[in-house]
């Protein structure tokens, strides 16, 4: 497999762009996810200090009423063009942040976005209702129990009743990141509502998906703690290294899956990317 040649003028310049053709990615893969990796990888770009602090200045603006939903779009997009690089290069380079490149990037998580909204809309009402059930059919239960055996079943069915709610949320969660992941892969809305797909995917990584959440949720917050005693400001940069991780952590349970047969989602369009070898640092894949 050859790459373009990078330019000669200016290898640090903006990439230039290259129309390519779905194909299904190349292994081999690797059978587990390694978890620290996703924040290792992260500082092998030799630009990697100017993506966290274009990504930095960027989420500033989500200050500003209405710009959210922009940045959500912003950023999925960034992390589904992490995701098509790690696959290319056999997940040892990714692009560099370019603020010159914002249009794109939006055009890129338009539809996981899309997918995320709808499914976020359908599934998180329905928990909550779920939720106000379950509280006052406990509060009935406690009732009914009287004064003396009423604490006792409250506590009983309330401690039952919060293992209950945490489980539904993060399998909801679960399969909410699944449909993104797959519309994002396949740069397609209609493609994230594959049900055979989505559940082959959790039947084969659903431990995997969960190990990974609590990592990311447990990293998220050390990373918090940490730039809050950075007299706050380092929360604006939490966020950058969160951002590449979690794109890190969805590229691995991706081709985690294609090493136990799973089905590799191709493009429904060939979408213009940047060209590779044009960003410093980069090193071709090795051939399987």
């Amino acid at each position: 497999m050859s790459f373009p040649s990078p330019p000669s003028s200016n290898p640090y310049a903006s990439p230039a762009t290259a129309a390519f053709a779905p194909t299904a990615p190349v292994g081999p893969w690797p059978t587990q996810v390694e978890y620290m990796r996703a924040y290792n990888y992260i500082f092998e770009n030799p630009a990697w200090m100017t993506t966290v602090l274009s990504l930095a200045v960027v989420f500033l603006f989500a200050m500003i009423p209405g710009v959210g939903i922009l940045l959500q779009l912003l950023f999925l997009g960034y992390q589904f063009e992490i995701i098509d690089w790690l696959l290319k290069s056999q997940g040892r380079q990714y692009p560099t942040f370019e603020l010159g490149r914002l249009a794109d990037y939006l055009s890129r998580g338009l539809w996981p976005f899309l997918v995320s909204l709808v499914c976020s809309v359908v599934l998180f009402p329905l928990i909550y209702i779920g939720l106000i059930v379950g509280v006052l059919a406990i509060a009935g239960i406690s009732s009914a129990g009287g004064d003396n055996l009423g604490p006792v079943l409250a506590t009983m069915f309330g401690i039952a009743g919060f293992v209950v709610f945490f489980a539904v949320v993060f399998a909801a969660a679960m399969l909410l990141v699944t449909m993104v992941l797959r519309s994002g892969l396949a740069q397609d809305f209609a493609s994230g509502f594959q049900v055979d797909w989505i559940k082959d995917f959790l039947s084969k990584m659903w431990r995997e998906m969960l190990l990974a959440g609590l990592f990311m949720t447990a990293t998220t917050l050390a990373l918090e703690i940490v730039g809050l005693l950075a007299l706050c400001i380092g929360l604006f940069f939490v966020i950058p290294l969160v951002l590449l991780a979690y794109a890190h952590i969805l590229y691995q349970l991706y081709v985690v899956y294609l090493s136990r047969g799973g089905q590799p989602v191709l493009p429904k369009l060939a979408m213009p990317q940047p060209v590779m070898a044009a960003q410093p640092g980069y090193m071709p894949p090795k051939q399987p």
